[in-house]
C-alpha cells in the first residue's frame, strides 16, 4: 500500500509532465492508487529515488496506461523505455495510450516515435476526445495507440470502457 510520502516523489514529477487538462486531480489519483483501480509502476534508481511512474487500469479485454512520465533529469537514459516495456510485458492483452496527434508539434511526433519503437500501432483515423478530468477543463483531441494491431470495433469499445469507467461518463 502506498502512503501520501511514497507518492511525493511522483506528484512532482506528474505535476510537471502533462498540462492541467490532461491532469486527474491529485486527490483522485491518489484513490484510485490506494483503492488498486489503478496500479501505479514505479522505475527507481539504485538508491529508490523515483525516475518515473505509469499508471495503468486493467480491463478485462484490455489495460490502458493513463499516465506515463520520467523525471526530466532522467529523460533520454532509456527509463521510460524500460518502464513501458515493464507493463506491456506484463500485460496478456493488448496495452493502449492516449497521444496528442502529430500536427500539435514536436512533442508529440517525439511521443509517437517512442511508442512506435516499443511496438505500439497508431490510429490517426480513429477520431478521439478525451473528456475533461474536472469541469471547467476543455475536452482533448488524442489519437489511440496501441500495443497491437486492433480493429475498429476494437478501438470503439476501448474508447466506451475508457469514457464509462476512466472519466465517468457514459
Amino acid at each position: 500500500m502506498f502512503t501520501t510520502v511514497d507518492l511525493m516523489p511522483i506528484k512532482a514529477i506528474y505535476h510537471a509532465s502533462f498540462p492541467e487538462e490532461e491532469q486527474r486531480p491529485w486527490a483522485d489519483l491518489v484513490e484510485r492508487v490506494r483503492s488498486e483501480k489503478i496500479i501505479l509502476e514505479k522505475a527507481c534508481d539504485e538508491s529508490g529515488a523515483v525516475l518515473g511512474f505509469a499508471t495503468v487500469w486493467r480491463f478485462p479485454e484490455f489495460s490502458y496506461i493513463e499516465h506515463l512520465a520520467v523525471d526530466a533529469s532522467a529523460r533520454g537514459l532509456g527509463v521510460g523505455g524500460r518502464l513501458l516495456d515493464a507493463v506491456v510485458h506484463g500485460e496478456d492483452k493488448p496495452v493502449l495510450v492516449e497521444v496528442e496527434p502529430a500536427a500539435t508539434g514536436d512533442d508529440a511526433r517525439r511521443r509517437i516515435a517512442f511508442y512506435e519503437r516499443h511496438g505500439f500501432v497508431q490510429y490517426p483515423d480513429f477520431a478521439y476526445v478525451q473528456p475533461p478530468y474536472s469541469p471547467g477543463l476543455p475536452e482533448v483531441p488524442l489519437m489511440f495507440m496501441v500495443s497491437q494491431n486492433v480493429g475498429d470495433d476494437v478501438l470503439a469499445s476501448m474508447a466506451a470502457t475508457l469514457h464509462r469507467e476512466v472519466y465517468g461518463n457514459s
